[in-house]
């Protein structure tokens, strides 16, 4: 008896990664190409925040295990040791969430936003006068309000103590923290 032949083309709107998804969803299986692009994804997230200055990767939503682990990944040399650190530093940082790590690794997080604000507090400080800087610890009462006055108004003149009294007062309105909430 012969045998039939076999159509070995596949339908045209077969496509082979969705049926193995979908044999592995149906399975409770996870599915091998997402796991792996996620397990890349995760590797050069940790490659990159290895590669950042120490007091920028502090900044970074870690946990202590999870700082220490990277400041040993960006002291190890290429070699056997770094692959082992960089698989725990890997697992470390599955357990921190994405969208919360990615918004610090853009400057988006709270500390970032903190930094273009008090420029900004800066400037309207050296522009406005006594009534602007009341606003200002109303919003920040951590601020030493005899400090942020005098730097102001020091700002405000021309040449080098101007010059030095600017950057103080952009110092002093870091330290006076970011705006309570109420």
């Amino acid at each position: 008896m012969a045998r039939k032949p076999r159509n070995s083309d596949p339908p045209d709107d077969f496509d082979a990664d969705e049926a193995n998804a979908a044999e592995a969803v149906d399975a409770g299986r996870p599915v091998r190409s997402e796991h792996r692009a996620d397990m890349d994804e995760l590797k050069a997230l940790s490659n990159q925040i290895a590669a950042m200055p120490v007091g920028r990767r502090r900044a970074l939503p870690l946990d202590a295990d999870a700082q220490a682990q990277f400041d040993l990944l960006a002291a190890a040399e290429p070699k056997p040791d770094r692959r082992r650190l960089l698989m725990r530093a890997k697992l470390l940082l599955a357990n921190v969430d994405p969208e919360l790590l990615r918004a610090a690794l853009a400057g988006e997080g709270p500390a970032a936003r903190w930094e273009s604000e008090s420029v900004r507090w800066r400037q309207r400080l050296v522009a406005g006068d006594d009534a602007l800087l009341q606003d200002f610890l109303q919003e920040c009462p951590n601020g030493d309000r005899q400090a942020l006055r005098t730097a102001a108004r020091e700002a405000r003149g021309t040449g080098p103590a101007a010059t030095r009294a600017f950057a103080r007062l952009l110092q002093l309105v870091r330290e006076a923290g970011p705006p309570q909430s109420p």
